[in-house]
């Protein structure tokens, strides 16, 4: 349900661990990282280096700060260096292994944060690290029970409290975030992102949300189809009536807000829970919670809104009371009454049937406790089931382009068009002017190019050659703290079924005859 995947979501909120106090060499670059000052912290951890290079928590300390200021190339210099320089050190491991987790390169983070595990079983920042390994693997009892004991291990280290923090009940988790706050800073959108969840689990104050109102084993809901203008859009749809220039933009769901007449969402997999515009709120009756801002692709940064409580939410056979949904104050949802996640289904087996217009909802597969990836692997291998790995409500799925390229794709139902990144595009071929605009939910995308004849690989599917348009995505890899290498959207997935287990962190696209 939507505030679970809140809080999952906010676990990437903060890109990087912190280096513990104790762990430091030098209190002076230790207090301007935890105050923030992370340019300056760097500049005196170098400073450092260049005097004595046998300090494993002193590369730490640079690694880490570099990785705060978003430096991905400067970091894993550094991180080289410290490796060639102290490969004993379980530190110099796991800051490796957080450069690698940048690049979403998972494996390799995971085994440099056991390697450093094997050097020093009690090194808090290779446990902080595996832990967030095993929360984008969808292995959460694992992951929240290292997260507690990297804040066990220590203390004074700033996002080993955040972390451990969203794990606690309420009120424990506001107390502790309290504590974050008020002595950790960090860049002003991360703050915004903790101030604004924390003010939403204060207003809640532990009451439960999107509570089912009854046990629903199985069922299926029609989809209709969305059409807008024939322009490529990076996100959001605009369903116009019919007329001679329209295309399919998106799949629709019927969903019923209070006693309202039923409205017409776009289901989309890009997106967490519902989002509606302020006009639609203020007739329901939609009573505001807190502030949250709105974010995805565009270069208008955050748009302000915030979350408002809903009495009930019907949606075909289900109804859920006591709701939360995002209410934007601009207009950039186009002409749809809203969106609406996929993610309100995740105690489901979600499949998502777009040539046959359909939404079926299936029990999840049973397993036993205490399960871990492989156990989940081996019970659905059968299938062909392919693992994603899961920021919150979004979906990053392996995704080859051409015949060397890799990078991890979100599966996005709202974005009109496949997107990649220009980084990931600039190996796959030379980019060229496209004359397209691109409009997510942040504003209109600037500079946007072309590649020519990229095919993509993904989930035993293969995407036959097409023009790609390059959008920047370093927003969207920044604020989750792991490279998003472009966007599987419509114009792809409306040709297939697919079938979502959010518990599991797992996608299975059937052939199709």
């Amino acid at each position: 349900m939507p505030i679970r995947t809140i809080i999952i979501l906010a676990l990437a909120a903060l890109s990087q661990p912190a280096v513990s106090q104790e762990a430091a060499t030098s209190a002076s670059p230790q207090i301007l990282f935890n105050q923030g000052k992370f340019q300056d912290a760097a500049a005196a951890y170098q400073t450092i280096i260049e005097k004595d290079k046998s300090s494993g928590p002193t590369y730490a300390g640079l690694v880490r700060s570099l990785l705060k200021l978003d430096d991905v190339s400067a970091a894993e210099q550094e991180s080289q260096k410290a490796l060639d320089a102290l490969p004993q050190s379980s530190l110099v491991h796991a800051v490796r292994g957080d450069v690698y987790f940048r690049r979403g390169l998972f494996d390799l983070a995971e085994r440099e944060y056991k390697s450093a595990l094997v050097m020093e079983d009690k090194c808090a920042h290779a446990v902080l690290g595996l832990a967030r390994v095993y929360a984008a693997e969808s292995r959460l009892n694992k992951a929240r029970e290292l997260f507690a004991k990297a804040h066990e291990l220590d203390p004074e280290d700033g996002d080993a409290l955040y972390y451990w923090a969203l794990t606690l009940p309420y009120p424990n988790n506001a107390e502790a975030l309290d504590k974050h706050l008020a002595n950790f800073r960090d860049d002003l959108e991360r703050e915004r992102r903790e101030r604004e969840f924390l003010e939403l689990i204060k207003a809640l104050a532990g009451r439960p949300v999107w509570v089912p109102a009854r046990d629903v084993d199985h069922t299926e809901m029609k989809l209709e189809t969305m059409l807008g203008p024939p322009t490529r859009s990076g996100t959001q749809p605009q369903p116009l009536n019919p007329g001679p220039t329209m295309v399919p933009r998106g799949l629709g769901l019927r969903v019923k807000l209070n006693e309202t007449t039923v409205r017409t969402m776009l289901l989309d997999t890009g997106a967490s829970g519902v989002v509606i515009k302020k006009a639609l709120a203020d007739k329901i009756g939609a009573r505001r919670v807190s502030d949250q801002a709105l974010e995805g692709i565009g270069s208008g940064g955050a748009v302000t809104g915030y979350t408002a409580w809903v009495d009930k939410i019907i949606i075909g056979d289900l109804e859920f009371h006591d709701c939360i949904v995002r209410v934007s104050l601009k207009n950039n949802l186009g002409d749809a009454d809203g969106l609406i996640g996929a993610d309100v289904f995740d105690h489901y087996l979600v499949t998502i049937d777009f040539p046959n217009h359909k939404l079926v909802l299936n029990p999840l597969p049973k397993i036993s406790e205490p399960r871990d990836a492989a156990e989940t692997n081996a019970t659905q291998s059968a299938q062909s089931f392919t693992r994603v790995f899961t920021f919150g409500h979004l979906l990053l799925m392996p995704t080859r382009v051409g015949g060397n390229a890799n990078g991890l794709f979100f599966i996005d139902s709202g974005a009109n068009s496949n997107l990649i990144s220009p980084a990931l595009a600039g190996q796959v071929g030379k980019a060229r002017d496209s004359g397209i605009t691109v409009q997510g939910v942040s504003g209109q995308v600037n500079d946007v190019r072309s590649v020519a004849g990229a095919v993509l690989n993904f989930a035993n599917y293969n995407q036959p050659a097409e023009d790609l348009l390059t959008v920047d995505l370093h927003p969207q890899s920044k604020e989750l703290g792991t490279e998003v290498s472009g966007i599987v959207g419509y114009s792809t997935l409306r040709k297939m079924k697919i079938v979502i287990n959010y518990r599991d962190g797992l996608v299975l696209i059937p052939r199709t005859e």
